[in-house]
Formats: structure tokens, sequence, C-alpha cells
């Protein structure tokens, strides 16, 4: 992965090369003002969810756009300000930004200071896009369950008809991210050139390495050795030649394709939006849709608590659980999985596909009140054509098992793993396993073969960890570098996160702790609960807020 992450940033600085200096400056010009407080005059309509903001293209440019837009939705829920501005000032600083993104704001109609918070944000960087907009989601659709897949949902709905011709819709890419989503300039321009190059890009979904390089040395190891593992559980299904790779909180996906499959789910079973994704177009398409990686890491930052001290450490923790909690309520999708695979392989004939923002049952669910006030709008029926091709090969059963297999690894192994350890180790202490003729053969070579995999696996992760630290600085130096010559440097100065063995050889030992604080007692609860029930009360995890890591970097300069 390390070695891709490389190479990545030449393909991406072969699109720009044949560009002059002076053109590349003026796209990414007046950095050090993104993130000044100093608001300029936005033309928005205040009263709308869908508030847009548009500058000309930046000339020199279109070629290597080549007209492909991107549509970047940044979903939004009682964020910090400051770290918003910080996503979208990286966002405003690449080299396309002017010529070919289309940002929005996606923002819960639950939250008191979304409103606000858009305007103020569109007011800041309204020259800084192609466009920026905001669209407010509606908190009391009947039938959807409140999180990021049904925010991305409606939002993807709304800006849709920013498209309304097949060339656009079909040179659209939409890219999902996290509100502390740092993405490289790199991304966009790989996304760019495979989209160009591609001809089945039409149908294609964009999965991305992620890494917790911005506040990892801020967090306690427990907390930063869970990410260093959820890190590595996204990865290993990134590599060339693996047939199902599932992204991990960031992706991209063609407008065509995102059409073809109907859009994005928004009911219990897709609180998982970006695996549920996944598998809707797995499944949706028949094994038809193609995925892609790219090279180019997404920075995140760890889930953060600014309580200081003992107190401090627990609320971390805290946090983290209730992150994982999250991530294991996703065990959904697993059922869904199933119930799909056995509907896909009993059907004779292809299910018909979906026509995106074509059904009359969300019209109906959504409260009258919506309607009144114009903020809701409908594509109307077959304006999309379908992009999959019926002769391309579908899946096979060996791809679903695989598939399958990557589910097992996610929601419920984790819980597996722990009771297969307790159950040898209270039947040895109970029964007396390891007396002669106490035990069957049978269970006995159960036993041993088990302790095998456990020296296998502790074996395998150490060589996973060694791995890791090569990742983690390539990652690390390249966002720094993009930073620096960004002109962002200067403000986000404690952001990036260098390792060594020496400052953090707890992480390395703490696999046992954390496996079971993140993944069985999450894993265990989740399940049992879905015996009663599928819905989960949303939270957002605790972020470092930009203010205070300023505040921090001011600190230790004075005292310096």
């Amino acid at each position: 992965m390390t070695e891709e992450v490389r190479l990545a940033k030449y393909d991406a600085a072969e699109i720009t090369r044949p560009y002059t200096e002076s053109e590349a400056s003026s796209a990414i010009d007046d950095k050090s003002s993104l993130i000044s407080l100093a608001a300029s005059n936005a033309s928005t309509t205040p009263d709308a969810p869908l508030s847009r903001s548009s500058t000309p293209k930046i000339g020199g440019f279109e070629e290597v756009a080549e007209s492909v837009m991107h549509a970047i939705i940044l979903p939004s829920y009682k964020e910090d300000v400051d770290n918003l501005k910080e996503t979208v000032s990286v966002l405003a600083s690449h080299i396309l930004a002017k010529s070919s993104y289309d940002l929005y704001l996606a923002m819960e109609q639950r939250d008191p200071e979304a409103k606000s918070t858009a305007e103020a944000l569109i007011k800041i960087f309204e020259k800084s896009f192609h466009s920026i907009s905001y669209i407010l989601h509606p908190g009391d659709i009947s039938g959807e369950v409140a999180g990021k897949s049904s925010n991305v949902s409606w939002a993807a709905r709304q800006l849709s008809h920013n498209y309304v011709d097949t060339q656009s819709r079909r040179n659209c890419i939409i890219t999902v991210m996290d509100s502390d989503t740092h993405l490289s300039s790199n991304y966009f321009l790989l996304l760019t050139k495979n989209h160009r190059e591609d001809p089945n890009a039409a149908n294609t979904l964009y999965a991305v390495p992620v890494i917790f390089d911005r506040n990892a040395h801020e967090v306690n190891p427990l907390v930063r050795a869970a990410d260093i593992f959820w890190c590595g559980a996204g990865l290993s299904g990134l590599y060339k030649g693996s047939t199902i790779k599932i992204p991990t909180s960031v992706y991209s996906i063609t407008m065509t394709l995102a059409g073809d499959v109907g859009g994005w789910d928004t009911g219990p079973e897709s609180i998982g939006e970006d695996m549920h994704m996944f598998m809707k177009c797995y499944f949706k398409t028949k094994g038809r849709f193609q995925t892609k990686i790219i090279y180019s890491p997404a920075s995140q930052s760890n889930v953060f608590s600014d309580v200081k001290g003992i107190r401090g450490i627990f609320a971390n923790v805290y946090s983290r659980y209730k992150q994982a909690l999250r991530h294991m309520w996703g065990s959904l999708d697993s059922g869904y999985a199933v119930r799909k695979g056995i509907e896909a392989l009993l059907s004779k004939n292809d299910e018909k596909l979906t026509q995106w923002l074509s059904s009359p049952a969300l019209e109906e669910r959504v409260p009258q009140w919506v309607n009144d006030s114009n903020l809701t709008h409908f594509t109307p029926p077959n304006m999309y054509e379908s992009s999959i091709d019926p002769s391309r090969s579908r899946f096979s059963v060996v791809s679903l098992c695989l598939l399958y297999h990557r589910l097992y690894e996610a929601h419920f192994l984790p819980a597996h793993l722990t009771v297969a350890l307790l159950a040898e180790v209270l039947y040895g202490a109970i029964v007396g396993a390891t007396k002669a003729g106490g035990t069957h053969p049978l269970l006995l070579w159960s036993f041993s073969f088990c302790g095998t995999l456990r020296v296998v696996g502790f074996l395998a992760t150490n060589v996973f960890m060694y791995l890791y630290e090569s990742y983690h600085l390539a990652c690390v130096r390249a966002r720094e570098d993009e930073m620096k010559q960004a002109g962002l440097y200067e403000q986000m100065q404690g952001s990036f996160t260098y390792r060594s063995i020496g400052k953090n050889w707890f992480d390395y030992i703490a696999l046992p702790v954390n496996g079971t604080l993140y993944g069985t007692i999450p894993a265990v609860v989740a399940e049992f609960c879905h015996l009663w029930t599928d819905r989960l009360v949303y939270q957002v995890s605790a972020k470092p807020k930009l203010l205070k890591l300023v505040e921090r970097v001011e600190e230790a300069v004075r005292l310096a």
C-alpha cells in the first residue's frame, strides 16, 4: 500500500505537468485567507435549503477536467464550525477546486445552527469553488433513520437537479466524505484521470484508504491503537486483484451508477452507509459494477475529548466505544446481504434497475410542509438511462462467498474469537481438558488448532504494525508537503502526527484490550439488541476542536 501511495502521487503530478506554473498557482491563490474569519458577500437564497453560489471556470484547466465535475457532499450535524472551516479550506486549496468542484454542505434541519453555519461558510468560500451550496435535510420524513446515509440521500436527490442533461450526469462524480476528512488534491486528479480513460467509468465506485494522522499524538493509546486496527481493517480489502473492495467512510461514485441503483437507502440497515452503498451497488447490478482504488489516502481525526486527566482518558475511551457500537450496529448489513444474495441467486430474470428519484413512495412520505416550502424536487420518471451493460458477467458464488467472509470478519469474528478463547480456558479449568482420556480427541485437536491460529495471528499483527509505520509515515509526509504548498501549513501546525516505536510502543501491546473494548463488547451488545430493535440513536463522535488546537500551539510557542 505504501508503494501504491507513492506512485499515485507521481501519477497525479503527470496530469498537471502540461500546465504552466502560473496557471497552477492561479488555481490555488490566496490560501492564507481561506480560513480567516473575514467574510465576503454571498449570493445565497436564505430561505431555500439548496443555496448555490457559482464562480466561472478557470481558464487553462478545462483540458485536465474535460468537463468532469465533482459533486462533493459534506454531511454535518452539530459539527464544530472551525473544524468544518478547516475541511473546506483544504478542498478550496485544490488545483481543480474553482473549475470542477461543486461543494454541497449537507446540513441537518434538526441542528439549530445548521443554516447560519452553512451561510457563514459560503460567505468565506464562495469564490474558491465552481459552486458552493447548502442543503437542509428534514428530520421528520416518515420511515427514515437519522444518520449519515439519510442525510446523503437527501443531498444527492437535491443536487441532481443541477445536472440536467445526459452528458453532465455521465461526467459527474459524487464524493461522500466526513466533516473532518482531509482529501488530497491528488485524489480528485486521479478520479478525473480514471473517469476520462476508463470506457466503463460510468458504473464505477471508487474506494480510498484512510489514515488517522492528525491528532493521534493527543489521544490515549487505547483510542489510537483502536483506530490503527480500524484503518487496517479497511486496508485489508484494498489491494490489487481484490474483488470485494468495501470503502471506509470516504468514497466516490458516478452519478449514473447512483441513479441505476436507486440512490442511498435511509432505513435502519443503512447506518453503515459506506458498506451498505457498496452492497446495494453489488446486488442491484448483480456484480456488474466495478470498484477501483484511488491510492491517495483520506486523512481522518481520532475521537477526542477536551477533558483532562484520568477523566479525559475514560471520556475518550467511552467516546470511542460509542463509535464502535455504531460500527457494529452495521451488522444489520449482514442480514441484508444474506437476503439479497438468496434473492439474486434464485432470480431467473434480471431485476429492473430503479430509476433514481422517480419513486412516488418517497414523495408520499415527505411531510406536507416540505412540499409547500418547495424543499423537495423529484426528477421525472425515466430521466436517467441505465449505464449497466447486461452483457457483462454477473457475480459468481465465489465472489458472494468472499463478500460474506468480509462481513463475518467485520461483524462477528471479534465476538467469536473471545467466545472461543473463553470456552477453551473454562473447559480446561473446569473439566480438565489436558488430562489424558478426559476429552474427545477432536475437541483437543480443535483447542490445539485454535492455539496455533492465535500465535500466527499475533505474529501477523506485529508484521502489520511494522508495515503500518511506513504507510503512516508516507501519508503524513505527503499531506504535510501539500499543506505547505497550499499555504495552509501555518494554520495546521500540530495536526501532523509522526510515530516512532519509542513513543508508541504501547500501541503494539494494546490489541487484546482494544479487541475486547471496541470489538467484542460492542459486537455482542449490538447483536443482542437486534433481537428487540433495529434502531440506534445516532450520536456524533467527539472530534478535536481547531480553536483548542491553535491555542495549544500558541501556548507551546510562548513557552519555547
